[in-house]
């Protein structure tokens, strides 16, 4: 299976209709779209202007039949009026061979991962701002991934499924794009999420792997055990996302 996710920014206080379109038209499409297993649109808890719309698939050549059909361009369509413009501008010559400034259209961001997901076993119905999404990623060293992800699945998975608010959690492959792997949880409330990250859990979780996580991560992490200043940010950092789960539903 794969999640296919695409992000896009929104126009300030377009919010509403974006999502009110994305339920009543762009949901009914992806319901009748072959091999679509599930639709959801998020917004970034962070950045209320950042949305995405994360789908799951049966397989790779049905993602490829929805966008080669042009039902991906339709459902782009629906939304593309709420949409911001790129800050981007291009200088050409116009017909009358003056310079003139214009917009570089801003296209959405869509990404595909491989999941290992033996059923989807969401619930039928997902409205409202009850679920939250919490997106972990993780750089693996090279030689350690079949440990990562035995570790992951055997003690990880079976930890959150203890975790109180922990609805749901699958693991995303994007070693061939990125280099990293995705930790992907749904959540009751952001209470929920606040509590495991706080409390000392999420920590105690992330322990299991660290020992398999990027040697430049695991140094940097040791620098800052014995120091007090503080490093820069590098592209080997684990990197959180949290989304506003504003709705969903499972279609199979």
């Amino acid at each position: 299976m794969l999640v296919r996710i695409v992000e896009a920014a929104v126009r300030e206080n377009r919010g509403p209709a974006l999502e009110s379109v994305y339920q009543d038209q762009v949901m009914p499409e992806l319901e009748k779209t072959p091999g679509c297993l599930f639709a959801g649109l998020l917004q970034s808890i962070n950045t209320p202007g950042k949305y995405a719309s994360l789908t799951i698939w049966e397989s790779e050549k049905q993602i490829l039949d929805y966008t080669e059909s042009g039902m991906y361009e339709k459902n782009l369509n629906h939304v593309r009026p709420y949409l911001e413009d790129s800050a981007e501008w291009k200088i050409q010559l116009s017909k009358k061979d003056t310079i003139e400034y214009v917009p570089v259209k801003q296209e959405p961001i869509v990404k595909s991962y491989p999941v290992e997901l033996k059923e989807v076993n969401l619930p039928d119905e997902i409205e409202g701002n009850l679920r939250y999404l919490r997106v972990l990623s993780l750089k693996v060293m090279t030689g350690k991934e079949d440990e990562f992800k035995k570790i992951y699945r055997n003690e990880i998975q079976e930890a959150l499924k203890k975790i109180p608010g922990c609805r749901y959690s699958f693991l995303a492959d994007n070693t061939l794009r990125d280099k990293e792997y995705l930790s992907i949880t749904i959540w009751d409330d952001l209470e929920a999420v606040t509590l495991y990250e706080e409390g000392g859990v999420f920590n105690t979780l992330l322990n299991k792997v660290k020992h398999t996580l990027s040697e430049l991560y695991q140094w940097k992490m040791a620098l800052e055990s014995t120091s007090k200043s503080k490093y820069s940010v590098t592209s080997e950092d684990i990197d959180i996302s949290k989304f506003t789960l504003v709705t969903g539903r499972k279609f199979k």
